[in-house]
């Protein structure tokens, strides 16, 4: 992540989860670049400490112009939709059985508690489980 978000975010308070190499492995996996997560996150900390910031000034935290801060932002909240929206087709489908949407959930609550691998073994088993069975 680039130095000016993490000021950015820092300055604001919002705590981002000290295990970088965690934090990559999810992103690689994930449907955002670390662009849009960029972007994410500077809207987030902004909203988070009040400050009613310009998309100019948040393009000037990130280093792009307004534009690219706009686009960018917009890319990352539809790749969040379709993402969610896909979930919601694999359950529609019963490619995702009830096991398998509580195993996400609790894999979602161990990765909060700071539990990377425990969390990244059971989305591995959930997917070879659900997905390839």
């Amino acid at each position: 992540m680039r130095r000016s978000v993490l000021n950015f975010l820092r300055k604001t308070g919002l705590k981002i989860p000290d295990n970088a190499e965690a934090l990559k492995a999810l992103l690689n996996a994930s449907n955002l670049t670390e662009p849009q997560l960029e972007a994410l996150l500077v809207e987030l900390a902004a909203a988070a400490s009040g400050q009613r910031l310009s998309f100019d000034e948040k393009a000037r935290i990130r280093r792009v112009s307004k534009g690219a801060y706009a686009r960018t932002l917009k890319q990352a909240v539809e790749n969040i939709k379709k993402s969610i929206y896909t979930i919601f087709l694999l359950r529609y489908l019963g490619v995702l059985g009830d096991g398998a949407v509580s195993s996400l959930l609790e894999a979602a609550d161990l990765l909060g508690q700071g539990r990377v691998e425990e969390s990244m073994k059971l989305i591995s088993d959930v997917m070879l489980r659900d997905i390839t069975a």
